[in-house]
C-alpha cells in the first residue's frame, strides 16, 4: 500500500538508488507513474507493505517500508529490485552501481561517478567542502539528516588525494 513517503516512521527500512545521470522531467513523471503502480501492489507472502518511495534531486531514489506491520521478505525485495532493474533497462539509467553519487557542486547537482571525484577536484570544480551523496546510510532517520555530507567526512575523501 502506497503511503506518503515523509509518514515512513524513523526505524522505516529503506533502500537507495543513486542514478548515473540526472532524470529528465519526463523521466521524473514516467518514474513516479511506474512506481506509483509498483508500490500500491507491493506485498510481502501476500500482505500488503506499507511502503514509499521518493526521488530526491533528480538522481537518488530512496524506497522504504514501514515493517511495523508486515516486513520486507527476500522475495519483495527481490521483486522491488526487479522493477528497479525493468525500469532502469527502460530508461537507459544504471541504479545499482555503487559509485553512483550526486554531486553538489557551484556549478548545480549532477550525477557522477566516485572515480571521477579527482580530476573535478584537480580541475577545482569541487573541494573537500562539497556535498556529495552519502551511500552509507543505515537509518531512516540519518536519511533525513546526513543524505549530503562533505567529501572530506566521506569514504570518498581517498579521492581527493593529487
Amino acid at each position: 500500500m502506497l503511503v506518503e513517503f515523509n509518514q515512513l516512521p524513523a526505524n522505516a527500512r529503506f533502500w537507495m538508488f543513486t542514478s548515473n545521470r540526472l532524470l529528465t522531467q519526463e523521466e521524473i513523471a514516467s518514474l513516479n507513474n511506474e512506481l506509483s503502480l509498483f508500490v500500491q501492489k507491493w506485498t510481502a507472502h501476500k500482505q500488503n507493505l506499507n511502503a514509499s518511495y521518493s526521488l530526491i534531486d533528480d538522481a537518488i531514489l530512496v524506497v522504504g517500508v514501514d515493517e511495523s506491520q508486515t516486513g520486507a521478505s527476500g522475495c519483495s525485495i527481490d521483486s522491488m529490485t526487479k522493477e528497479i532493474t525493468r525500469l532502469a533497462q527502460q530508461m537507459n539509467i544504471d541504479w545499482l552501481n555503487r559509485f553512483s553519487i550526486v554531486v553538489k557542486s557551484s556549478e548545480g547537482n549532477m550525477a557522477a561517478n566516485a572515480n571521477e571525484l579527482k580530476s573535478l577536484f584537480s580541475e577545482g570544480k569541487i573541494n573537500e567542502q562539497t556535498l556529495v551523496s552519502n551511500s552509507l546510510l543505515t537509518s531512516f532517520d540519518e536519511l533525513q539528516t546526513s543524505l549530503y555530507l562533505p567529501i572530506k567526512d566521506t569514504w570518498m575523501n581517498r579521492y581527493l588525494a593529487v
